[in-house]
């Protein structure tokens, strides 16, 4: 009885010691310097071919384009494509306003992302359900002046929270993004855009695609969404990101991958739900879920191919 009481004592000391190694890790990045930084951080140039296309990340507030971008820096990184984070909110204490805007130009630029403020310098106000419920002219008003960015932008896919994230600025974000996108795509007549949902505070219940991300790539996330300086000192978001994306690999193995599925070797992932938006209709993809490896380059032409509902 001794001897089997010490063997687990033993097994619980060394599960102990994975522990403690484990939130020792997170600790140490406590030492890491938060932004915004003095001197602007550039990131490496990537080759920006005219067939790259490009991406418009809607983020619902400051940080998001970073925390849930994971997309767009391999877009950028793999294939040249231009992004464009639009800052639909700078949150909502308007005092803090100039300061996060300060914070989100120092990110974006040590993202590499091209940055618009509606409604600069500001952002919009109200960007919630109950908005767009209640306040038809308003929530009108910020429709026109987002489809008036598309329409400069021209995007060929947009990356918006999923509608049930929790959030009220986030589900307000998903329905101010598709009302804007298509009148957007109406105007124009175009071909169908990439319609890709995001998830943080709340698991997108359907995904189809899990996105493989290499240390390197989750460092430049972290090395930007760092530049939010004041942000990550009142909830260290920064910290517990590799964590978030760990157990995405463990949750998208069978999510995404299909149930009893095996778990993937990579370390870190991001998940989404990736749909077309046609006219004012949101289109599903394929059935069937895709899984991507870190090491496979990507690119928007290959992303469409994968998805389209005619493939």
């Amino acid at each position: 009885m001794v001897g089997q009481v010490d063997t687990w004592s033993q097994r619980r000391d060394r599960w102990l010691q994975y522990l403690n190694e484990v939130t020792g890790a997170v600790d140490c990045g406590k030492a890491i310097p938060l932004g915004p930084s003095p001197s602007p951080l550039s990131p490496p140039p990537v080759t920006l071919p005219a067939s790259a296309g490009k991406v418009v990340y809607c983020a619902p507030h400051p940080d998001d384009e970073c925390l849930s971008g994971a997309l767009a820096f391999r877009l950028r990184n793999d294939s040249g494509a231009r992004i464009t984070n639009v800052a639909i909110t700078l949150g909502s204490d308007k005092e803090q306003r100039p300061r996060r805007l300060r914070e989100l130009e120092s990110a974006c630029h040590a993202a590499g992302f091209e940055l618009v403020v509606p409604q600069h310098p500001s952002g919009f106000d109200h960007v919630t359900q109950l908005n767009r419920k209640e306040k038809a002219a308003e929530w009108s008003s910020k429709v026109t002046a987002l489809r008036e960015i598309f329409d400069r932008e021209n995007p060929d896919a947009i990356l918006t929270p999923h509608a049930l994230d929790f959030n009220t600025t986030h589900v307000g974000t998903h329905w101010l993004v598709a009302d804007a996108l298509a009148e957007h795509l109406e105007r124009t007549k175009r071909e169908p855009a990439l319609f890709i949902e995001t998830e943080f505070w709340h698991q997108i219940e359907r995904p189809n695609l899990m996105l493989g991300i290499a240390p390197e790539l989750v460092a430049a996330q972290l090395v930007a969404v760092a530049e939010h300086g004041r942000e990550m000192a009142r909830n260290p978001y920064h910290l517990l990101h590799p964590c978030r994306l760990m157990d995405n690999v463990r949750r998208g193995s069978e999510v995404v991958g299909g149930q009893g599925a095996a778990a993937r070797e990579f370390s870190f992932a991001e998940i989404y739900n990736v749909a077309f938006m046609k006219g004012r209709e949101i289109v599903p993809a394929k059935t069937g879920g895709c899984i991507i490896d870190p090491n496979v380059k990507i690119d928007l032409q290959w992303l469409k191919a994968q998805f389209s509902p005619q493939a």
